[in-house]
């Protein structure tokens, strides 16, 4: 049953449907409708007024702008309408267009309404042509023929207006034309060396599975890499990469203007799993973009942000200087210059870091020679490596290098450089992260480049490699992933995953140079959240890889904790400069026999803790076997202070307890020489006598205060010297 409250609604919503049953789609279900509510019994009073052409004064307003940003869309054979709105307005806008004078005639309008974090599309058509809703359902809107609307984020006025217009020309928004099936299809187990002759005619190849379902996207380039290194009988399902893929059922245009922002050259198009072609980005510029000169589009993926702010935010002013001066210089110079790397990552993700790496298009030791010509400054050029470092005041320092680029032999090698562009430099970077630059160059100065959607990774939080070889190039890139992965608590993006688990799987580690899985292992073991990088080496197989059977357990992870805890209580009750490495290596490697904790070290170079290893273990046996306190003490006056954290680590939790007391009465003995001096006693082997005496009575409890001390001092010391 209605009542008449609510067939007043409905009778108002079908005569703001039909426009006051004026709109060319009005039916005879409309009238019969409307009919119905009549015959049930409308308000007429409240009918009336709701209908009336009366408006307020922000009614008016917003019709005279509507008015003013009308423009008429280049449609052959239709007048259709665009507007926007300026401001945000809190009433039924939608209500009020019909009485914008420039509509009144239109086979169709459109209208943006701007608000806060969105923008409404509405669409009107008084023609039976102009399918609105199907228009609108390119932006995931909703309505029906003659009436629809969207909710849209992301996009400008003017994308939406040459959006619209591409969709109204291309009735009936059949956006199949875009698909193109012109890339070969291979097999997932088709060798490498098999596509020698495709990858000198095609720059992609679409991988697919045992079931011809599509699998992934393999380029030439990687093909060509594979070849080089050897890899000619890899199958080509290990090297598909992960493409963006797009749904048939899901295309809209929407979908394709989102498609942009992506770093991509092709989105291959499935449906129910296959394969049916790809849709290459260069056709969605010309089509939603058409002013975009042909000789652009393939360049179009660069992204540009204006970053001046937050570099001057981020650095210390002394430093934002010298950025200027370079700049400057190098404008002068007719080179570029641009602050590239982590330190870029790290202004995005809010992390202090000064450690500033300047790359030139040009030449970098003629730049640096240029720079220091007038000033006090400590500088070193390396022209075989076209590099060079500056020190400024506070001992900053500046590190410069030529954009270069790098061709890898074999993998594992070190590569051969030459000359580069900017572009060509960040390629060779290993992940997309560590890729952004920022202008310095007087001209673009504060300009962030985006070549591979490192910003769009970051904000993602994952890590994402270059190219499919990236690991087989470079090996130790397999630990910098892993360390990245474990300080910033990113995930390694799904391609990436996959080639890292096959490199380590084919043993890649083992041609890497054993010096540089030294250094890497350093700066894992300075990490913040080094044990967060041992379990991600653990549960990609590369610790094992690397020191033999060594896992991380739950027991294991107990350790490493307690070594972290370790050296931050050590340095308040037994100060010294603590090596984190000796001390994870240690209780890295100690489930492991002697010889082969010996082993590992000095595969990998660790020379230091080579040679402490034997004493290492011994000192630690030997703590093992006391139980006095004292006799513990003694063991530990002897030992090496390098290794104390391990040892304190690995001990059981009675002996621990013990250690930790021994640093505390050793930092607050209940009587010192200067004690004995006042009890008339002269500084001798007597006095070492009677503060070890001492030492191990306070040690076991057997005084209360220092009282207790100076009264057994006097009774055992100095009644027998009197």
């Amino acid at each position: 049953k209605i009542d008449s409250i609510d067939a007043t609604i409905l009778a108002l919503g079908i005569y703001e449907d039909t426009g006051g049953f004026k709109y060319k789609g009005t039916t005879i279900r409309d009238i019969k409708a409307y009919q119905f509510l009549f015959e049930v019994g409308i308000d007429i009073n409240r009918f009336m007024k709701v209908i009336q052409d009366r408006f307020d004064l922000p009614e008016l307003e917003l019709l005279k702008e509507l008015q003013v940003n009308a423009e008429l869309l280049p449609i052959k054979d239709f007048k259709i309408y665009i507007s926007q709105t300026s401001k945000r307005y809190n009433y039924d806008v939608a209500g009020l267009l019909k009485y914008v004078k420039a509509f009144e005639d239109a086979d169709a309008y459109f209208v943006v309404i701007n608000q806060k974090n969105k923008k409404t599309l509405i669409g009107r058509s008084v023609n039976e042509n102009i399918d609105v809703n199907k228009i609108l359902k390119h932006f995931d809107g909703g309505g029906h023929k003659y009436a629809s609307s969207a909710q849209i984020t992301g996009f400008s006025y003017e994308d939406i207006k040459s959006i619209l217009i591409f969709l109204l020309e291309k009735e009936p928004f059949n956006l199949e034309y875009l698909i193109i099936d012109d890339l070969p299809k291979i097999k997932f187990d088709a060798k490498l060396r098999d596509l020698e002759n495709l990858v000198k005619t095609y720059k992609y190849m679409i991988v697919l599975d045992k079931n011809e379902k599509y699998a992934g996207v393999l380029t030439s380039q990687t093909v060509k890499l594979g070849l080089k290194h050897g890899l000619t009988e890899e199958k080509a399902i290990t090297f598909a990469e992960d493409w963006y893929v797009i749904n048939y059922s899901d295309l809209n245009i929407l979908k394709l203007k989102k498609l942009m922002e992506i770093n991509s050259e092709i989105f291959p198009v499935i449906r129910d799993g296959k394969y049916i072609g790809v849709i290459y980005k260069k056709d969605i510029i010309k089509q939603l973009l058409k002013d975009i000169p042909e000789e652009n589009l393939t360049h179009y993926h660069l992204k540009t942000y204006n970053f001046k702010q937050k570099l001057e935010k981020f650095f210390p002013k002394i430093l934002i200087e010298k950025f200027k001066e370079i700049g400057e210089l190098s404008q002068k110079l007719g080179y570029r210059s641009f602050i590239i790397g982590g330190v870029v990552r790290d202004i995005i993700l809010n992390r202090p870091n000064l450690d500033v790496d300047i790359i030139v298009e040009g030449d970098a030791p003629t730049l640096i020679k240029e720079y220091v010509k007038d000033k006090n400054y400590t500088f070193y050029i390396y022209n075989e490596f076209m590099t060079g470092q500056v020190i400024i005041e506070n001992g900053l320092k500046l590190d410069f290098s030529t954009a270069r680029k790098e061709e890898y032999q074999s993998p594992g090698a070190y590569p051969k450089v030459e000359k580069a562009t900017l572009f060509e430099d960040l390629y060779r970077r290993d992940f997309t992260i560590n890729t952004l630059a920022i202008e310095i160059t007087s001209s673009n100065y504060g300009i962030l480049i985006d070549y591979f959607d490192a910003i769009r990774d970051i904000k993602e939080k994952r890590i994402r490699i270059l190219h499919s070889l990236s690991f087989v190039e470079d090996p130790i890139r397999i630990l910098r992933a892993l360390r990245f992965a474990g300080r910033f608590n990113f995930k390694l993006e799904k391609n990436t995953e996959k080639l890292l688990t096959y490199s380590v799987e084919k043993g890649l580690l083992s041609v890497a140079p054993k010096g540089r899985i030294n250094l890497e292992l350093n700066l894992a073991f300075e990490e913040e959240k080094v044990i967060e990088i041992l379990k991600l080496y653990d549960k990609y197989k590369v610790l094992n890889k690397i020191f033999t059977q060594t896992h991380i357990d739950s027991k294991k992870e107990i350790l490493l904790q307690k070594l972290t805890d370790n050296l931050v209580l050590l340095q308040h009750i037994k100060p010294y400069n603590y090596s984190k490495t000796t001390n994870f290596l240690f209780v890295l490697l100690s489930h492991l026999p002697t010889e082969l904790i010996y082993e590992n070290l000095k595969q990998y170079h660790f020379d230091k803790e080579a040679k402490l290893c034997d004493k290492f273990v011994q000192d630690f046996n030997e703590i093992l076997k006391l139980e006095d306190i004292f006799q513990i003490y003694k063991i530990l006056k002897k030992i090496n202070l390098e290794y104390l954290p391990a040892i304190l680590t690995l001990v059981d939790e009675d002996r621990y307890k013990k250690i930790i007391k021994i640093f505390e009465v050793e930092k607050k003995p209940l009587i010192k020489g200067e004690d004995l001096i006042k009890l008339g006693l002269k500084p001798s082997k007597l006095f070492k006598d009677i503060l070890e005496d001492v030492l191990e009575k306070q040690l076991k409890e057997v005084f209360k205060n220092k009282d207790d001390v100076i009264k057994y001092i006097k009774s055992k010391y100095l009644r027998v010297r009197n």
